[in-house]
């Protein structure tokens, strides 16, 4: 049985020199620093969560404590992901009846659903207009492209490379449309199987931010695409930013033959790992306000409170330093 990681352990975060808040003009400042900016969270266990040391618990330890902060200082929080039952957008939704803490803010402007079509069927009257309250849901229609190769009122089953390309092109376009709102983002895990974007969907939002020039964090603990990510910022391409990792599945080969085939924005997982280790740590300190050494302790540290301490550091010095 592995050993289980104590991440609230904040032995090491705490201290004289580590104080986010040092005078009562930076405490001015403070309050609501983070008004009127939208905080992407992109998020999903990793595959080797368990082997790590982890389980989902402690996800969702690092989602409540996350969305504390970031509502409690003014920030609104988005996230693209489906409404399974006990998955990461129903834990959001609980927060919600806790944290109503900028008065100035409607209800439902505090947390924004990205919903890709066909998983926006999943989401039926009822259960908008109970959450509606609460939530501000952008359900994407279909690109342009292919909404005519689609009846929109009816769910998508993917089970040919045909489906698997129109349900990647409608995430793309969801998580298009959600990065265009976003002022930052957070990086965490990112599962490398059973997917059913262009590429992990982690991976696709993160490459969306960099190419946009946010700020962006990358908690490196849980693993997953993210963990890989951060190997290529030192210039190592791991085995799951490679082509031949994802093309072992018959099913995502055949679909990656046939949307190369069609797309002009092409499958490239060399063109990925470039752009991280171009980005390398230098430029993920100037595009999130954190050193690079803070950085890597970001991207290694176990302890959850060191982990908030260091995205509220970066985030304070781009917002009001």
């Amino acid at each position: 049985m592995s050993k289980k990681v104590n991440v609230s352990n904040i032995k090491d975060d705490t201290g004289p020199n580590n104080n986010l808040i040092k005078t009562k003009s930076d405490l001015s400042k403070r309050e609501f620093f983070l008004k009127g900016k939208n905080i992407g969270v992109s998020i999903s266990e990793s595959d080797e969560l368990n082997q790590l040391g982890y389980d989902v618990a402690h996800l969702n330890d690092l989602i409540i404590e996350t969305a504390r902060y970031m509502l409690s200082l003014g920030g609104k929080l988005a996230y693209g992901g489906d409404m399974r039952n006990g998955g990461f957008t129903e834990m959001f939704f609980d927060l919600l009846n806790y944290y109503k803490v900028d008065t100035s803010l409607h209800a439902n402007e505090r947390f924004h659903s990205y919903l890709a079509w066909p998983i926006s069927l999943g989401l039926n009257k009822s259960q908008e207009a109970e959450l509606s309250h609460s939530v501000s849901f952008h359900k994407i229609p279909p690109p342009q492209e292919i909404i005519t190769e689609v009846n929109a009122k009816e769910f998508l089953v993917p089970n040919t490379s045909s489906d698997f390309y129109i349900w990647s092109r409608c995430l793309t376009e969801m998580r298009e449309a959600m990065s265009s709102q976003c002022d930052a983002r957070i990086f965490v895990g990112g599962k490398t199987q059973s997917f059913k974007g262009k590429c992990p969907g982690v991976l696709e939002e993160l490459m969306l931010t960099i190419k946009k020039g946010q700020p962006l964090y990358l908690i490196g603990a849980f693993g997953g695409i993210t963990a890989d990510a951060i190997a290529a910022l030192n210039g190592e391409q791991s085995e799951r930013l490679k082509k031949e990792y994802y093309i072992q599945d018959e099913t995502y080969a055949s679909f990656f033959e046939f949307h190369n085939e069609k797309s002009i924005d092409e499958i490239d997982f060399d063109i990925y790992f470039n752009m991280l280790k171009d980005l390398n740590w230098k430029g993920l300190s100037e595009l999130n306000g954190l050193s690079i050494g803070e950085n890597k302790r970001l991207a290694s540290t176990p302890h959850l409170n060191e982990m908030i301490f260091l995205i509220l550091k970066g985030l304070k010095s781009k917002f009001i330093d």
